[in-house]
């Protein structure tokens, strides 16, 4: 593949403003995390504040140094096919490392977020129906008590219409990133405001600041009054992942009115603001003493002396806004993977590609809708046997770590090749004098989150602690350690193995290649 002689079919296509890119980044960013991550921070560093505070600034600040690399990298990308973060590291990395991303970002990035984001929406659909159970500790818990199946079937038909929304109209996708980045920021904002005001008025009394100190602990225990450094490092990896998928803006490159300004400037823009508002919400939350987002309504309502009506109106809505925001991260998906398998066909890059580009040809991102439905669907079919047969979602939230998980290793390579073009000039980029310090602090972030999950997680703790995996949102279950590290395992063999399948298969298809395949 030659990166720069590509050719974008899509020039008929509305195109996608500074505002709307910003959107569409929050989008795919603000998913179902935020409402209930703190749960399991708190958890980790025994329910000292502090320690939750500084976990969520030292992941801030990792992932705002990735964003600034990043800044450097994009700007060697004058043509912007389309293919995002798959370009650039060919750009970057050369010929065998960036074929390998332009493989595995549309075949196994993509379309595993795109489905399991699309489960999870459907569960956020039947969460408007069940009632929350409030905790000893203070958290409320969500269980869904409609079969798995259920849930299945509405998270195909939203992945459907997103798909088909996307193939008929670029407006409307841009339009329902509004609309979710104002459902998402509307609550958010709200928990951040009224956890200062309500937890000040009722004097802190709740407060996960309060009776700590910031001396610091090596180590966990029941004791509150000091931070757990073994809290925060424990912490990293999952708030990391929270603010995966900024990087889904770069594959919208060709709907775009300035690319090459624009997808930048999305990216710098887009994540301060998000990691502004994780921060403003940990706050609220934290100064209320409340451990998830149904707690802490609850815990306002009371606090006005609300009644139960209203407190049973207020979870509903809730509900509601957790639906719309998840609708909004499928489309954000769903922009993302529709564009970036379209630039595999258009470039020859993925199997069956000669069909699918004959099939969708002057019909922009035709071919690449159809390709994400058909693979799409294949996937929910696969995940909705272990589903539907333990009748739990522990299936679909285990795999769903598990493209971020892997992909901290793409961006901590990328950006490796970033640092050593910075001095040797091999490819023109605006470089930054600060960004040797921006790489290293990235790469050591990416690689951690890496490595404790993959090797820690996943391979130690089955022979020193083998204590049950806890998978599942809201109709989970605990899985045996050594099950869970196996599905892990095979997931990342078949993540290394797949550009080597997919050549394989165009190798013995194709008469003649147009494009360098990954061995060549």
């Amino acid at each position: 593949m030659d990166m720069g002689k590509t050719k974008s079919p899509n020039k008929a296509i509305a195109k996608i403003g500074l505002f709307s890119s910003i959107t569409i980044l929050i989008s795919a960013v603000v998913g179902i995390g935020i409402f209930f991550k703190n749960k399991s921070i708190l958890n980790n560093n025994d329910g000292n504040g502090w320690g939750v505070l500084i976990s969520w600034i030292i992941a801030t600040v990792i992932t705002l140094t990735t964003a600034l690399a990043f800044a450097e990298i994009i700007s060697a990308d004058k043509k912007h096919d389309g293919s995002g973060l798959a370009g650039w590291a060919y750009k970057i990395c050369g010929h065998k490392f960036g074929r390998f991303v332009l493989i595995v970002m549309p075949l196994f990035y993509f379309l595993f977020k795109l489905v399991d984001t699309s489960f999870f929406a459907g569960e956020s659909v039947l969460l408007i129906f069940n009632k929350p159970t409030l905790n000893g500790d203070g958290s409320t818990t969500m269980s869904i008590e409609q079969g798995a199946w259920v849930i299945v079937l509405i998270a195909y038909v939203i992945m459907v219409t997103f798909i088909f929304v996307n193939a008929i109209s670029t407006k409307a996708a841009k339009g329902i990133s509004w609309v979710a980045t104002v459902c998402k920021f509307t609550p958010l904002i709200l928990i951040g405001f009224l956890g200062i005001i309500f937890g000040a008025l009722d004097g802190f009394k709740n407060s996960f600041f309060k009776s700590t100190s910031i001396a610091v602990a090596t180590t966990n225990s029941s004791n509150s009054s000091s931070i757990s450094v073994l809290g925060i490092f424990a912490s990293l990896p999952a708030l990391l992942f929270t603010f995966d998928s900024f990087l889904t803006i770069g594959n919208a490159a060709t709907n775009m009115e300035k690319p090459e300004k624009q997808v930048p400037k999305a990216i710098l823009i887009g994540i301060p603001v998000v990691a502004g508002l994780y921060l403003f919400v940990t706050i609220g939350q934290l100064l209320t003493g409340q451990r998830d987002v149904y707690a802490f309504f609850e815990y306002i309502v009371r606090q006005a002396h609300g009644s139960e009506t209203i407190v049973t109106s207020i979870n509903i809505v809730v509900g509601c806004i957790i639906m719309l925001s998840l609708f909004g991260s499928v489309n954000a998906m769903t922009i993302g993977a529709v564009r970036s398998i379209q630039s595999g066909i258009n470039n020859g890059d993925i199997m069956g590609s000669d069909v699918f580009k004959r099939l969708g040809k002057n019909k922009p991102l035709r071919a690449g809708c159809l390709y994400g439905l058909i693979i799409g669907t294949i996937l929910c079919g696969i995940m909705a046997i272990p589903t539907i047969v333990l009748n739990s979602d522990s299936a679909y939230d285990g795999v769903s770590n598990l493209p971020t998980l892997f992909f901290f290793v793409i961006y901590a390579m990328v950006i490796l090749f970033g640092l050593i073009n910075h001095f040797n000039h091999k490819v023109e980029v605006k470089r930054m004098f600060i960004y040797p310090v921006l790489a290293v602090v990235s790469i050591l972030g990416c690689m951690f989150a890496f490595g404790y999950n993959l090797f820690y997680e996943y391979f130690i703790r089955c022979f020193t602690d083998n204590v049950n995996v806890n998978w599942g949102m809201f109709k989970g279950q605990a899985i045996d350690r050594p099950i869970a590290s196996a599905i892990v395992w095979v997931a990342f063999i078949i993540f290394v193995a797949l550009p080597f399948i997919n050549d394989f298969c165009i190798s013995k298809i194709r008469k003649t290649n147009n494009s360098r395949l990954i061995w060549q």
